[in-house]
């Protein structure tokens, strides 16, 4: 993945978010939006010094967090960019175009809701506001198949790799609640479509963690099939960087825990890769993968994360259940770094019939872990 290191630099100073470098393995506290020259120097001292690496992952095939309220400051901002946006065929324009992009994910994070927390809700909460009537937008991206067999009443199905080719077809003017099979596609579409100035939000845990599991699900499931009615338009240089985001054939960037745990275990993870953790500082403190640094989730974060990890190797991100992460990944994949997703995240044991996923799968003592 060729890395658009002008397209960070753009980002790091159009939008003033960065708060000062973290070093190694350890915890950022600071999210503030306070620029800091040193800061900057260095993020674009690692930019020039890595300018030519790429790295390839394997990734796993299981899919799958979500923004919101940010959608209206994300239109504004490439609003307000449009004339420019319409030089891009010009060499000026893509410079334009990165800027847009830049101010675009900035927008996403500095405006990131309070309510609903991580831009996600549960499936009971879907189904109180489909009860409620309220005027909303259901879109399920699942694979065809799967959404013929069943889906939320009234959900439109574009599957996750044809959102690109869909954007303009997808609603702006209504909150629009996605789903996918696990929460984290669907977290990713979360960010993506905020960026195309939709009003997106995630549905938690997705459709077989989520959805399927919640008492009562089956008065809000039908097979009838749904479309989306007129067009809304999207800026040129947003839909481009979208439909190069889905033209890469590593999508969905969800990476196999058991593939890193073997890289710690023969000694080259360091080398290959960057594992940030965005949980807590507190969950991290009590015990995080060896070698993770730790920017928690939250409002205003991608400027510190942009300062902390390494763009010349592989970010593996990883949260609690893959949601979160997933909306940090899709963002930077955005601005041009080679981030991916630990699927599943921290996850949990498998208990009884119920099967664990993420890093702790198996239980204690059979990933490595380490504690601050």
């Amino acid at each position: 993945m060729k890395k658009k290191f002008a397209l960070i630099i753009s980002f790091v100073f159009a939008t003033g978010l960065l708060a000062g470098c973290a070093s190694g393995g350890g915890t950022s506290s600071s999210t503030s939006a306070d620029t800091s020259a040193s800061a900057s120097a260095s993020v674009s001292a690692d930019a020039s010094a890595s300018a030519s690496a790429d790295t390839s992952a394997s990734a796993s095939s299981s899919a799958d967090t979500s923004a919101s309220a940010s959608a209206s400051a994300s239109s504004s901002a490439s609003a307000s960019t449009s004339s420019d946006a319409s030089a891009s065929s010009s060499a000026a324009g893509a410079g334009d175009a990165d800027t847009i992009i830049g101010e675009a994910v900035a927008s996403y994070w500095t405006n990131f809701p309070d309510e609903p927390k991580n831009n996600q809700l549960p499936a009971e909460e879907i189904f109180k506001k489909m009860d409620a009537g309220e005027d909303i937008y259901l879109l399920d991206i699942r694979d065809a198949k799967d959404y013929a067999e069943g889906h939320l009443k009234g959900a439109v199905n574009i599957p996750y790799a044809e959102l690109a080719a869909n954007l303009e077809v997808i609603p702006d003017d209504k909150p629009l609640w996605i789903n996918c099979y696990t929460g984290q596609t669907s977290s990713q579409a979360t960010v993506l479509l905020t960026v195309a100035g939709k009003d997106a939000h995630n549905i938690q845990s997705g459709w077989l963690r989520g959805i399927s599991k919640t008492e009562g699900f089956e008065n809000y499931i039908d097979t009838e099939e749904a479309t989306f009615e007129g067009s809304y338009p999207v800026d040129d240089a947003v839909k481009a960087a979208i439909e190069e985001y889905f033209a890469s054939a590593d999508k969905p960037f969800n990476f196999k825990p058991e593939d890193l745990k073997a890289a710690i275990e023969d000694g080259t993870a360091a080398d290959k890769y960057c594992v940030l953790s965005v949980r807590s500082a507190e969950d991290y403190a009590k015990g995080h993968i060896p070698g993770a640094i730790n920017v928690p989730f939250g409002k205003g974060m991608i400027g510190q994360v942009l300062t902390d990890v390494d763009p010349s190797k592989q970010i593996i991100v990883y949260c609690y259940t893959g949601q979160t992460a997933s909306q940090v990944v899709a963002s930077l994949r955005l601005l041009g770094l080679d981030a991916w997703n630990l699927n599943g995240g921290w996850g949990k044991a498998t208990e009884g019939d119920v099967e664990g996923f993420g890093w702790t799968k198996d239980g204690e003592g059979n990933y490595p872990v380490e504690a601050a």
